[in-house]
């Protein structure tokens, strides 16, 4: 099925052959519709036979839908989008036909030459059909995932295209040019609105389309605001009365079943199609976990009654723009709560064979719920629904295979597809492909062309008759693994408003409310579970909170808790639970212990998870990291026992559903192996479960060393008996802490729960682990722990970088020196530390380091000093830099001769070069065209009022880029003097100066006696001792002080008596500008002011100077121009 339909094409195959009424049509089209030959003299009469025409494509659509009821669901499509296509022209004729026109279109003889050109043949002439812009274009129509408004635009824009030609081909004909101005005029004027009445008719017919077949109101998309516009109310009006049954039962997906069911009235489903929707809706009844995982007086509810549609958003995937898998693109996308709707607009219209349809989401958001329900709700009479669990067949087959292997598993029928899609009777072929994201991680093998397999595999049924709808999920994180067919639509799945999770609880507590009468439980208000912010957004969360709140209302009675409090009492509940279940009989400290067991191996899943800095783990790599934190698992059962030994990952991972399992069939020749992967369905799980034993180590390393009372330790050569680091040192030597912020977080929250003894024990601790982190390590028994391959650099790096951030987390404020000791220089102790860091750690733990740390500068001289704390959004700017305090250095305010007033530091290209950093790099690149017209600039700098140091290149760019329009005089005046005092270490170049004075011509707002004290100050600068070798350059000089001239009397007099240290030497014949050059202009003009305001003997000018100058001027081509703006 083509995506849109031109009128052609749609004519054709509603008409199916020549009956009556397309013969009817083609005779008005000229034979354009059937024959494609428009060469006839009265081709034009087609547009007087308007309304025939209109009338005609009406009867064709009305006579084709009498036999559309019955047809299967691909074929109704096709018709209705043809349907659509004949409406969008018919529109256009009924507006003209309403059009009041002063002449008639038969008026217009042609000639043949005319004829030619109309038809398009003469494809040199830059005029184009209007009939084939109608009748040979595909023709725009609505998208669910596009607002009605944006293609109602489109539309619009094709009925201009069409009028636009029809005005511009007719003044071309001759016949055309000898009718009266007052005529054309008329015409022209009334085809004017005939795009927008156009419009307006396709509304209604498009209206009463959707009102007669209730899909095609689904293919628009539906906007609230949409709805308040006049010309658009009332076909809104009928779409949403035609959606009714959607909107009727809320928010679910069975209002969709139930207006499905009602459009394939009459069709009698086939009978695979018929049992494998059976089997699907079978599993409605499944309850949203296994049972096995909730207290047995609780009822959990099942997949039809808890299933509440998420909130959504909605794209088109096209070109390079697109980027499906970055958290911040989706978040310009409109959040939509029509998922339902639009999941019958997409499967009813007929893009939905071209492409997949991917649908993403993070763990947990319900992509494989909705994959569930859509085929237990999708009708068998109008769709054959294959759901495929990618975990459950095999990596190593293609589509089809996974396909039949997916029909047999829930039917137990070996078929191959194309008998499958054969006993669909008219159903479409609907493939729910669930867990793209767990195929790639199970397999790690690339996948980037699977969604282009996709789309080939559907061009393909389409080529064979056999047209299939592809619906593929995954998580939103690993979108970009798979580049999508341009076109492809992408859905993702948001996280539940407070809407859906008071939807979602008037379930849980109806289902549960025998159960909590009979426990004197209340409900579970929803602002209870909201005040809990993200753990709320996704359904097996919210089971999580629900079934906490179940125990005696512990959620409800906890109150106000801190984040970490709470996934501490959550995971301790769980725990508990789970060893209570499988471990009965314990007394009170043999439970607490064991529970404290789990926890600590479910720490070690989130270090698995955090140290490899991946989503998911192998169970493989899990193993590994049990056994080397832990130590060996137990000894395999005996040799009779027939079931195969549980694995270290399995024990642990299996009592927890908010650990998520993905498991993919391997089948490789090798053996039916599985290939699993484990992951947390939240991520702040584990992120909370990473700090907690983090939190736990050092508790118990402050224990340890309280309890052997010792001085400070962990120095090279110090303590021999130190308090072993050793497992921190294995989990925190991977990756920076601050590479995910909420670990950060939760250590500081809970560095309260420590009295100031043990805190001040803790930094003191962690101090000293700092100051000997780079040094050789002793061997020990976690060093087997090895997550994933890291040179010796980046583990020292990662640990000491970890040691100083649980340092600020404890501290509050850390000082430098306090961190190094007394008597260390700080600041260069501190800039080698962060070169290692910034070398050697992962670009993103880097990054999140600079962002979660701030450091204040402090002190001058020999007692500067830093402070480390945690940044806070005041931090995002940090303060200008102070070089005196990076030189070190401290000046009085009144200094003496012996002390240097410049200062010189190196900035080397060639170690930039060296470095290759992309920091360094853009600097170099910045600077590199001051560099060479001012190579010191980067070099020097001044000692200034205030002992403040600034640099040549500082001042520089302050100079140039300090805005005029948005600065006080007084703050530029500032800029100027600073600017003028850098000159002074520039005796022999005239480059500063000149800068400075091009400045002070444009800042024309500036007060003109301020100026002239500026001109003064370089004037004076250029000409007293030592710095005459500099001479005043003459350009722009003069220039400055022609804008100032004529403004002040005072600064006036000023001026003049600067011009003398000036104008003796240029009015020297021989030293004179030649003329036509702007030096001479504006000597010229500054003479002529001078003149003007008799201020000539001041600047002790010869009169009869002028003159000679101006005649001289004027023989040389001219007199001197205007003065400049200003």
């Amino acid at each position: 099925m083509a995506d849109t339909y031109s009128y052609t094409d749609a004519v054709r195959l509603l008409g199916g052959g020549r009956s009556r009424v397309v013969t009817a049509l083609d005779n008005l089209a000229g034979g354009l519709l059937l024959g494609g030959s428009l060469l006839v003299p009265g081709l034009l009469a087609l547009f007087d036979a308007k309304a025939e025409f209109a009338r005609l494509s009406r009867e064709l659509v009305g006579k084709a839908s009498e036999q559309w009821h019955g047809l299967g669901r691909y074929d109704r499509t096709e018709r209705l989008a043809a349907a659509h296509s004949v409406l969008v022209v018919t529109a256009y004729f009924e507006a003209l036909a309403e059009l009041d026109l002063p002449i008639s279109f038969a008026e217009l003889e042609l000639t043949r030459d005319e004829q030619l050109l109309l038809t398009g043949h003469k494809i040199e002439s830059t005029v184009r059909s209007p009939l084939r812009a109608l009748f040979s274009s595909p023709v725009p129509r609505p998208a669910p995932h596009e607002p009605y408004g944006e293609f109602r635009g489109a539309l619009r824009l094709m009925y201009e295209v069409v009028t636009v030609r029809l005005e511009g081909f007719l003044p071309g004909l001759a016949a055309w040019e000898r009718l009266p101005p007052s005529d054309r005029t008329a015409f022209l004027t009334s085809v004017e609105p005939l795009p927008e009445q156009a419009i307006r008719r396709y509304d209604e017919l498009f209206g009463r389309l959707a009102a007669d077949f209730p899909e095609v109101a689904f293919w628009a998309q539906l906007r609230e605001h949409e709805g308040t516009r006049a010309e658009v109310r009332g076909v809104l009006a009928v779409l949403r009365d035609a959606r009714a049954d959607v909107r009727e039962l809320g928010i679910s997906l069975a209002g969709l079943e139930r207006t499905l069911a009602r459009i394939a009235a009459g069709r009698t489903a086939a009978d695979l199609p018929e049992a494998l929707r059976r089997a699907y809706a079978d599993t409605l009844d499944d309850s949203v976990v296994e049972s096995g995982e909730v207290p047995d007086w609780l009822s959990v509810p099942t997949l039809g009654q808890a299933y509440v549609p998420p909130l959504c958003r909605v794209a088109e995937l096209v070109g390079d723009d697109a980027r499906p898998s970055d958290e911040w693109w989706w978040t310009q996308q409109p959040v939509r709560d029509d998922l339902p709707e639009f999941l019958l607009g997409y499967l009813t219209s007929p893009r939905a064979t071209r492409t997949p349809l991917l649908v993403l989401g993070q763990p947990g958001s319900g992509k494989s719920v909705l994959t569930r329900t859509l085929a237990a709700r999708l009708p068998a009479a109008d769709f054959l629904v294959v759901r495929v669990e990618l975990r459950n067949v095999s990596a190593l087959t293609d589509l089809q295979d996974q396909i039949e292997r997916a029909v047999r598993d829930v039917t137990g029928e070996r078929m191959d597809w194309p008998a499958l899609a054969g006993e669909a009777g008219g159903a479409l072929p609907v493939v729910l492909l669930d867990g793209f994201d767990e195929l790639l991680q199970a397999t790690g093998i690339s996948q980037t062309d699977y969604l282009d397999r996709v789309a080939r595999f559907q061009r393909r049924e389409a080529v064979q008759g056999r047209p299939v709808v592809v619906v593929v999920t995954s998580r939103t994180s690993v979108a970009d693994r798979a580049v999508p067919p341009d076109g492809t639509v992408a859905v993702r799945l948001e996280p539940f408003d407070a809407e859906r999770v008071s939807a979602w609880l008037d379930v849980w507590n109806a289902v549960n409310a025998e159960n909590f009468a009979r426990r004197d439980v209340a409900p579970l208000a929803p602002d209870t579970v909201l005040a809990h912010g993200r753990l709320a957004e996704q359904p097996l969360l919210l089971l999580m909170l629900a079934l906490y709140d179940a125990d005696g209302n512990a959620l409800r009675a906890a109150g106000q808790l801190r984040r970490d409090e709470l996934y501490e009492r959550l995971l301790d509940r769980f725990a508990r639970r789970e060893v209570t279940k499988h471990r009965a009989g314990l007394d009170r400290s043999e439970l607490d212990a064991a529970v404290a067991a789990e926890l600590y191996r479910l720490s070690v899943v989130a270090f698995a998870l955090f140290n490899r800095g991946a989503q998911w783990v192998t169970k493989k790599e899990l193993d590994d990291d049990l056994g080397a934190l832990l130590g060996p698992a137990p000894s395999s059962p005996p040799a009779e026992h027939r079931r195969t030994p549980l694995r270290p990952a399995e024990i642990v991972l299996g009592r927890f559903f908010f650990v998520h399992r993905s498991r993919v069939a391997d089948n490789a020749a090798a053996g039916d192996d599985e290939l699993e992967t484990y992951e947390f369905l939240h991520a702040t799980f584990g992120e909370y479960l990473v700090a907690r034993l983090v939190w736990h180590v050092l508790a118990g390393m402050v224990a340890a060393r309280q309890a052997a009372a010792v001085a400070p330790f962990g120095m090279p050569f110090g303590d021999p008996q130190p308090v072993d680091d050793g497992r921190l040192h294995a989990l925190t030597s991977w990756a920076a802490l601050c590479g995910r912020a909420p670990v950060v977080e939760f250590l500081t929250g809970m560095m309260p729960t420590l009295d100031q003894e043990r805190r001040n024990c803790l930094v003191e601790l962690l101090i000293g682990l700092f100051r000997a982190a780079n040094w050789a390590r002793a061997e020990h028994r976690y060093d087997r722990y090895q997550p994933r391959p890291v040179p010796v650099p980046a583990r020292h790096a990662a640990y000491s970088v970890n040691l100083l951030l649980l340092a600020v987390c404890a501290a509050g404020t850390l000082p430098g020196s306090t961190l190094y000791g007394a008597g260390t220089n700080v600041v260069p102790s501190w800039h080698r530390h962060v070169l290692l860091w910034r070398s050697q750690l992962l670009s993103a733990d880097w990054t999140s380091f600079v962002r979660t740390v701030a450091l204040d500068r402090v002190g001058m001289g020999e007692h500067r000093d830093i402070q480390l704390r945690l940044a806070g959004p005041e931090d995002e700017t940090p303060p200008p830099i102070d070089l005196g305090w990076t030189m070190g250095q401290v000046w009085p305010d009144q200094q003496p001769e012996h002390v240097p007033r410049v200062v010189t530091f190196r900035w080397g290209a060639r170690e930039v070069n060296l470095l290759c950093g992309v920091g360094e790099d853009m600097t170099q690149h910045a600077l590199d065209p001051l560099i060479a017209r001012q190579p010191d600039a980067v070099k020097v700098a001044r000692v200034g009022p205030a002992a403040q140091l600034r640099s040549e290149a500082h001042e520089l760019v302050a100079l140039l880029l300090t805005p005029l329009s948005e600065t006080t005089p007084t703050e530029r005046l500032s800029v100027y003097r600073r600017w003028l005092r850098m000159c002074e270490f520039r005796p022999f170049e005239t480059l500063p100066l000149t800068l400075l004075l091009e400045r002070l011509a444009a800042d024309t707002d500036l007060p003109a006696p301020v100026a002239a004290g500026i001109l003064s100050s370089a004037t004076g600068q250029a000409r007293q001792g030592y710095f005459q070798a500099r001479p005043l350059p003459p350009e722009p000089y003069l220039r400055c002080v022609r804008v100032w001239l004529g403004r002040d009397e005072d600064a006036d007099r000023e001026l003049a008596r600067l011009l003398r240290h000036l104008l003796p030497d240029l009015l020297v014949e021989r030293n004179r500008p030649r003329p036509g050059t702007s030096t001479a202009e504006h000597l010229t003009a500054v003479l002529d002011e001078l003149e003007r305001l008799d201020l000539l003997d001041e600047a002790g000018v010869d009169p009869t100077l002028p003159p000679i100058l101006r005649a001289t001027a004027t023989m040389a081509g001219g007199p001197a121009g205007p003065a400049p703006p200003g």
